[in-house]
């Protein structure tokens, strides 16, 4: 039974195998040797493909004879299921047996969503709009983050705008969507932009507070995240600021692993809540949004557990001496917004082109992820969620 006042009941599950190391993209060798694979589909979108990245994880399949290699690079942001529908049926021409997910969130999504359709069959807007059950473990992927945020390679999500409508969902089911393999190298992120590295950062440090605080976080994922927080802190400005400082944006790397893992056993809320639906209607990055979110939500959630928030202060280095608890919980509301600043990254919808008059139906669809909200640490009606909006015009 749910509990709102004490430890709560938990089953933890990560059965993804976790390989990191300035370098180890090498070791995508011996992990499709050991997965057996003849036919390798590599799931990515065109700025892989323009960085060269894709080129290197072609030529490593290549090494191992008769393995044959295809390029799916249609992935864009915020995709959309069809698009996951087109890469399966280009899979099965191809008699494909393993998909590598390389880039962001939106390729790694792609690729579990492509390995989903190729053991279970449909098409991805059964599971994602009509609540198909997924009955069979995915085929064999590989996961090879190239930003720091997302977590999608140690998640059994997978998150996909319907074509029709323009809602933006994630579902998963059971223990049935998780990547074999996640491989960070973190000279793979050696071409990523400063904004992006930040909106992805910011991505990560959503998931980590979010979680921390959700109802289901039990002592481990509590663990996990404390320690992401610490990591983001600590090296999300170094990272933007200093391109080549690998250490960096290899904490980063791990951060959002680690809150990965986490999240995805303690669930998310209402920062989520608002961001799926700008990604979904406005196109708007998911960092950028869950990022621009988070500060209201969690002012707004601050009274359900002042004690959490003042070990989010605490963690990312403010300075809570000689503050009452609320004071010092309401500080890390303060740093969160002083990092969107620093990171010179959007604060308000219209920077992003949303204006007033969306926001009801912004309210609407963000009412319509009943797993985040009801995770989320403090109840929340639509009216209260379209004031949260408010807050950001």
């Amino acid at each position: 039974m749910a509990r709102m006042d004490g430890l709560q009941d938990f089953v933890f599950n990560e059965p993804t195998k976790i390989i990191y190391g300035e370098g180890c993209l090498r070791e995508l060798k011996n992990e499709l040797i050991r997965l057996g694979s003849k036919s390798v589909l590599i799931v990515c979108d065109q700025g892989i493909v323009k960085a060269g990245i894709a080129d290197e994880v072609v030529e490593i399949a290549k090494e191992i004879p008769k393995v044959q290699t295809h390029l799916y690079d249609k992935i864009i942001v915020n995709p959309l299921d069809i698009t996951m529908d087109e890469g399966y049926e280009y899979a099965r021409e191809k008699n494909v047996d393993t998909v590598v997910g390389v880039g962001g969130g939106s390729s790694m999504d792609s690729a579990k969503g492509i390995a989903l359709l190729m053991t279970n069959g449909g098409k991805m807007r059964e599971y994602l709009m009509e609540g198909k059950i997924v009955s069979k473990l995915i085929a064999p992927t590989i996961c090879i983050p190239t930003t720091a945020g997302t977590g999608s390679e140690v998640t059994r999500t997978v998150v996909a705008t319907d074509h029709i409508t323009k809602f933006k969902d994630g579902f998963k089911y059971a223990d049935t969507m998780y990547a074999d393999v996640a491989i960070l190298d973190p000279t793979l992120m050696r071409n990523l932009p400063p904004p992006t590295l930040a909106a992805c950062g910011m991505d990560a440090l959503t998931h980590a507070i979010e979680s921390y605080v959700t109802w289901k976080a039990n002592p481990i994922t509590d663990a996990l995240n404390i320690y992401a927080i610490k990591l983001i802190g600590g090296n999300i400005g170094k990272a933007f600021s200093q391109p080549e400082n690998f250490d960096a944006k290899g904490k980063m790397l791990l951060a959002s692993a680690i809150t990965g893992i986490a999240f995805d056993q303690a669930g998310l809320g209402l920062a989520h809540c608002m961001g799926h639906p700008m990604g979904g209607l406005f196109n708007v990055s998911h960092g950028v949004a869950c990022g621009m979110a988070l500060p209201v939500v969690m002012e707004f959630n601050l009274i359900s557990n002042t004690k959490k928030f003042v070990d989010i202060a605490a963690t990312l280095g403010g300075n809570i001496n000689d503050l009452n608890e609320y004071e010092a919980a309401q500080k890390s509301v303060s740093i969160v917004k002083d990092l969107l600043k620093i990171l010179q990254l959007p604060t308000t919808l219209g920077e992003v082109g949303i204006k007033e008059k969306d926001i009801s139906q912004l309210a609407k669809d963000a009412m319509g992820f009943p797993g985040m909200r009801g995770a989320n640490p403090r109840i929340a009606t639509q009216t209260d969620i379209e004031n949260l909006f408010k807050k950001l015009l």
